[in-house]
């Protein structure tokens, strides 16, 4: 039994809706909402809906990943597209009814304008660049938003979006170098694709470096409370140096996909730090 549900599971790649969860908690922290209860439902859909996203990602990219990510699912075998679509559809009409049912009428919206983006984006934009980049960049950054209007506020999550946006965009075109290989099979018109992957890392690096600049400033400045800028000076700003200076240095899969996991684990370590500054 528990083999037979694991790929179901896992399709829905649970850190990343982990991650979704906790920008809605951020966003709401930030905005001043009182400890999380008042964004729990709202967190839990924001993480469903990234959960179908992913689902909708695999279907719809289940050639780029049999060379890209042969282990996942739908590649590997363990999980057919047709249950994967039907997995998607419970899992998509779970949301929306979840939504209707139990957040206000704006939440609901906001809630359901996720899930269609992430379908629109699995579906056509996410071979597109810049598109597709800015789609996800954009989609991340909504939930902080998200998690301020539950709180009242949602001119308070202005910088945090801000600040997610600019991070995940960084992580999206070194996703895109890592993947080339597939995508590139499968007629997608990424950065690194379109412009080759030597450039795609120096671009990627450059905005890495950009951004790890720029990440402490809010707390130097004392828009956010000094522990923003000490956790972030000992963690995010590391991460994005390390990945810039790999990405200049290596041409490998392997090392770029090291950077994914690496930034993945600092976006975490940021979302931490917008909620001891604020």
């Amino acid at each position: 039994m528990l083999a037979r549900a694991r790929p179901y599971l896992e399709i829905l790649r649970p850190h990343n809706m982990l991650a979704a969860a906790l920008a809605v908690f951020t966003g709401f922290h930030a905005a001043g909402g009182p400890g999380v209860a008042g964004a729990g439902w709202l967190a839990s859909l924001c993480a469903l809906a990234t959960g179908a996203g992913n689902i909708a990602n695999d279907v719809f990219d289940a050639d780029i990943d049999r060379v890209n990510k042969p282990r996942r699912p739908i590649p590997s075998g363990r999980l057919s597209k047709r249950a994967a679509f039907v997995w998607y559809a419970v899992v998509s009409l779970a949301v929306t009814v979840l939504a209707l049912a139990n957040v206000p009428h704006a939440l609901a919206t906001i809630v359901l304008t996720w899930q269609a983006a992430l379908l629109v984006y699995a579906r056509w934009l996410k071979r597109m660049w810049p598109a597709g980049n800015l789609t996800v960049a954009t989609i991340a950054a909504s939930a902080l938003y998200g998690g301020a209007m539950a709180a009242g506020d949602t001119s308070a999550a202005v910088l945090p979006m801000t600040i997610v946006f600019a991070f995940v965009l960084c992580r999206e075109m070194v996703k895109g170098i890592e993947d080339v290989a597939g995508d590139r099979a499968a007629g997608a018109r990424t950065l690194a694709v379109v412009a080759g992957k030597e450039t795609a890392s120096r671009v990627a690096a450059a905005a890495m470096l950009l951004v790890a600049a720029g990440m402490p400033l809010p707390g130097v400045a004392d828009v956010f409370g000094a522990a923003y800028a000490w956790i972030m000076l000992a963690t995010v700003v590391p991460a994005l140096i390390a990945g810039a200076l790999i990405a200049v240095r290596s041409s490998e899969t392997k090392a770029f996909a090291s950077v994914s996991r690496l930034l993945k684990l600092a976006m975490f370590a940021g979302l931490v730090a917008i909620v001891a500054g604020t």
